[in-house]
């Protein structure tokens, strides 16, 4: 029995990069079949609202404004860092100003957000992303704003750079710009939500270890076709923060929230986004730390527990269990696994290269007696080698 999943991608060379291996048929997706849509990222927003997908890319703006029927996966997401949507003139040293039009690429992506928010006086008028350009060079409107490949092409359609209003957003706010991730609906259950955070991630993992093999689907759907047009906007808009948001992407996404809030663009009642599919997160520990923990004693240095001189602590997925337990607790006849509560403690993990150059989750700062969800005490089976309990979550159909 597998659960069949509706998800919408939008064509930009980042999502088409990111999720070639899924829609190749590259990686496995155990429990899970997909149903793929790729459309215009306004299209994708209009129909996420009306809840007509699953799981799909989606405007941080569009999900901003769902009333929580949205929550976002770690994997996926595109931030900029000193880069974002364009704002391009017809005319070289203007402005937007009161009565000018401004052409955006849809009223619910990031992009039509940071031009309400920069330059609310002027009028927005949305169309498709590929129709801004060759408007702008008939001379039909004065401003447009460029999101996808059209940053480094603009140019050659006789425009002119107004400002980058990413570049205007990581000045003022001192973070990255979040523009889109991966959208999905609560009432899927965790252990599908999780079993589609596994496969986006998987699915990256493919793309970045053999990225000219993603060509073929990018050109496929690009509005620009040279591969190294391509390849600059994986570059720009593919980073460790679309592996996993971490804890800057996360706080970012609460700076858009919080601007949009004070700013009005967001409705009164708008909340900040929730984090769904987490990968289950845990510890493992000694008898006496488990005991420190769990009677609130007061945190030593030498606590697990608690953060050591590389300023976290160290946890692992579920499947990270068996190696760490070999590795690092060869010797150990008795040791206690903590299972941590992922929406506690999500926010100040970052995933880091480790042992075997593999991404661990990291904790920055220490765990408490509330973050624990559940634990377990391991005991040496006869062989003398510490068991693990079933830890495996199940798609339900």
């Amino acid at each position: 029995m597998t659960r069949r999943i509706h998800l919408g991608l939008s064509t930009c060379p980042n999502d088409t990069f990111t999720f070639h291996a899924l829609l190749a048929g590259q990686v496995s997706t155990p429990g899970l079949e997909f149903e793929f849509e790729l459309l215009d990222v306004e299209t994708l927003n209009e129909r996420l609202l009306a809840g007509q997908f699953d799981v799909a890319k989606g405007s941080f703006h569009a999900a901003l404004l769902s009333e929580t029927d949205l929550g976002l996966l770690p994997s996926g997401s595109a931030l900029g860092f000193g880069n974002g949507p364009l704002l391009l003139s017809t005319h070289a040293d203007r402005v937007p100003g009161p009565g000018d039009t401004v052409l955006c690429p849809g009223e619910h992506t990031t992009a039509s957000f940071l031009q309400r928010l920069y330059h609310p006086s002027a009028k927005s008028e949305q169309c498709v992303f590929s129709e801004i350009l060759p408007k702008l060079e008939a001379r039909r409107v004065p401003f447009g704003v460029c999101i996808h490949e059209g940053r480094f092409t603009y140019a050659d359609h006789n425009l002119h750079l107004v400002e980058d209003l990413g570049q205007r957003w990581e000045k003022e706010t001192k973070m990255p710009l979040p523009l889109g991730g991966i959208l999905a609906r609560p009432g899927l259950g965790t252990p599908t939500l999780r079993a589609v955070q596994r496969a986006i991630r998987d699915s990256l993992t493919w793309a970045q270890a053999q990225p000219t093999a993603t060509l073929p689907t990018m050109r496929q759907y690009a509005q620009e076709f040279s591969d190294d047009v391509l390849m600059a906007h994986v570059d720009l808009y593919v980073s460790q923060w679309t592996r996993d948001l971490g804890r800057l992407g996360q706080a970012a996404l609460t700076r858009l929230w919080e601007e949009g809030m004070a700013s009005r663009i967001l409705p009164e009642g708008s909340a900040p986004l929730q984090i769904l599919g987490r990968p289950r997160l845990f510890h493992l520990c000694t008898p006496e730390d488990a005991r420190a923990l769990f009677n609130r004693e007061p945190a030593l240095s030498s606590h697990s527990h608690t953060p050591g001189e590389q300023g976290f602590v160290h946890l692992s997925e579920s499947h990270q269990l068996r190696e760490t337990l070999d590795v690092h607790f060869a010797d150990a006849q008795a040791l206690f696994l903590l299972e941590l509560d992922g929406q506690r403690v999500g926010p100040q993990v970052d995933w880091e290269r480790s042992r075997g150059n593999e991404e661990f989750p990291h904790l920055y700062r220490g765990i408490a007696r509330e973050d624990v969800k559940q634990h377990w005490a391991l005991e040496p089976d006869a062989d003398r080698v510490l068991q693990l309990p079933s830890l495996d979550d199940a798609v339900i159909p």
